[in-house]
């Protein structure tokens, strides 16, 4: 790894850390600190990297330059007030040397946190009863503290976001993702374009068992507040068969909990896995809502993956990522989404 250094250059160059910043971690760590990037451009476009002090581990985090401060604050506060959970799970906020959370160099904001040990598990369906009854726990507690702190009566954003989607895909405005897909199969006749064309068929043939269903929930008053809403397998830390940590707070707003419920369950099983239940009677019994049953859920679930699997289609054609690419991280995804369209074909939504 190599010491940050004050190299000239900008800020979208993950390698080049800005002379601000790296003064700064000279001073909260030390000259003999190492800085190494450990992702570059995931989904919110952020970078993140790994401070290494004599002592301890941080995460350093570049926002892309479309983020707002006020955005980066608020989310900074719901953190912070996680942290002070008795289980110490939410990584916590470290202050640069001029007293605030958030450090501005060459245009973009910049953080650091708490490193968390462990590691995400790897596939989906690889999570044990143990480590799952952990992970209802885990979100029980976090909404407890959060509404707390703030909370609201209304109609949830996220789940108008999915009804709207849905009835947009219904409408035929995917006409460029449609077309995108014939271009693909007449250019390549190869598998991979027909996986393509078979997961916008199953995500498809989802929409219309589901859209009332969201549509209604969309429309009731629900009691919302402060939720971490990408709570998903790779930001969920596992060491010893413990619950470590959860990490990555920049999709927290307020929001209906039960969103987090879908993504953190929906992205450790499939549907049709038995524990569902089991996970969901865990959660109720740390924090009773009579907003949240399993059949909302997994409505929910269904409509979620099958606008993922849209989005991704959507992605591939504007070259956002490499859909060429079977062993991409994108392409995981996608074939990951249409191995839950799969699976709904043999559980039905109850």
């Amino acid at each position: 790894m190599a010491s940050p250094d004050s190299r000239g250059g900008k800020a979208n160059k993950p390698n080049v850390i800005p002379p601000r910043v790296a003064n700064d971690i000279r001073i909260l760590f030390g000259a003999s600190a190492n800085l190494a990037i450990v992702h570059d451009r995931g989904l919110s476009e952020a970078t993140v990297y790994r401070i290494e002090s004599l002592s301890s581990r941080y995460a350093m985090k570049r926002w892309p330059a479309s983020t707002h401060r006020e955005r980066l604050s608020e989310i900074h506060a719901f953190q912070e007030h996680l942290a002070g959970c008795d289980v110490p799970l939410v990584p916590g906020i470290v202050k640069w040397s001029n007293g605030d959370t958030l450090l501005e160099a060459e245009g973009v904001w910049w953080e650091i946190s708490e490193w968390k040990p462990g590691a995400p598990l790897d596939r989906l369906g690889e999570i044990n009863e143990d480590q799952l009854l952990q992970c209802a726990d885990a979100l029980a507690m976090f909404h407890r503290r959060s509404e707390s702190r703030e909370a609201a009566t209304l109609c949830a954003p996220g789940l108008q976001q999915r009804a709207d989607g849905m009835r947009s895909a219904m409408r035929m405005e995917g006409e460029p993702r449609r077309r995108f897909l014939a271009s693909i199969s007449m250019r390549n006749g190869a598998s991979d374009a027909r996986l393509l064309e078979d997961l916008h068929a199953r995500a498809m043939d989802v929409i219309p068992g589901t859209v009332e269903l969201l549509q209604s929930l969309s429309q009731a008053r629900n009691r919302c507040f402060w939720i971490l809403r990408d709570v998903w397998r790779e930001h969920i830390l596992f060491q010893d068969n413990r619950l470590s940590g959860v990490i990555d707070f920049g999709a927290a707003r307020i929001d209906w909990p039960g969103l987090d419920l879908v993504r953190a369950f929906g992205t450790l099983m499939l549907e049709s896995d038995p524990r569902w239940p089991a996970a969901v009677d865990r959660y109720l019994k740390r924090r009773p809502d009579a907003s949240i049953t399993l059949a909302r859920l997994q409505a929910v679930h269904r409509a979620s993956v099958a606008l993922s699997a849209l989005q991704w289609i959507d992605w591939f054609a504007e070259g956002r990522f490499d859909w060429t690419q079977g062993a991409s991280r994108g392409w995981h995804r996608a074939m990951e989404l249409r191995q839950q369209l799969e699976d709904f074909g043999a559980s039905p939504v109850r």
